[in-house]
């Protein structure tokens, strides 16, 4: 990521990792993919707290500290990572429920 903390550089970088990411992923095993994605989604809640037009809240800063805590157990304990991954997905569906029912679209 650049330090500028214009939301240009941002989106160049962002996309840059995930296009570079979509390549390595064809070579890497299936695992590796999977740390790629946390690892975006991280750095998108990072950056919503820099970004007009994008925010952030608690419920995603402790996601990301999760990811952050979590995310290097793709290397030496797949299972933990596996069950790591399996929470946070249950824990955003719940979320994202909690939320739908808080402001229903009409």
């Amino acid at each position: 990521m650049t330090d500028s903390g214009r939301s240009g550089d941002f989106l160049f970088d962002f996309i840059l990792y995930l296009v570079a990411s979509a390549r390595l992923s064809l070579d890497e095993l299936p695992t590796l993919g999977s740390f790629r994605l946390a690892e975006a989604a991280s750095r998108l809640i990072e950056a919503a707290e820099e970004i007009p037009g994008l925010r952030s809240d608690e419920f995603l800063r402790s996601a990301r500290d999760s990811i952050e805590g979590a995310k290097m157990k793709v290397m030496i304990d797949r299972e933990g990572y596996r069950d790591f991954l399996t929470d946070l997905a249950t824990n955003m569906a719940a979320e994202a429920v909690r939320r739908n029912l808080e402001h229903p679209e009409v």
